[in-house]
């Protein structure tokens, strides 16, 4: 049970963190240039936590976690029209 909890922490915890990685790298048309952006640093944050304490998740489950997570709030943000969508990079 307390490892359910920790796992739940750190994915809530996690959300925050991609949902603004998401907003800062945002470029219209970059689409695929900006998810991997944002899952290299999602990638290295893993890697500092679990030098610091270990996490009982593996890395490629919280990166496939996040990958799906910045594909529905990037749906999301163009559907409120938070992003603009762009054909061209500029």
């Amino acid at each position: 049970m307390a490892n359910i909890l920790k796992l739940l922490g750190f994915l809530a915890g996690l959300v925050p963190l991609v949902l603004n990685l998401i907003k800062e790298f945002e470029v219209p048309g970059w689409g695929p240039e900006k998810k991997k952006s944002v899952l290299d640093a999602v990638s290295l944050a893993y890697d500092t936590v679990n030098e610091i304490f270990p996490v009982i998740i593996t890395k490629e489950k919280v990166l496939s976690f996040v990958g799906n997570l910045i594909d529905i709030a990037v749906a999301f943000f163009n559907l409120v029209g938070i992003f603009k969508k762009s054909t061209n990079p500029t």
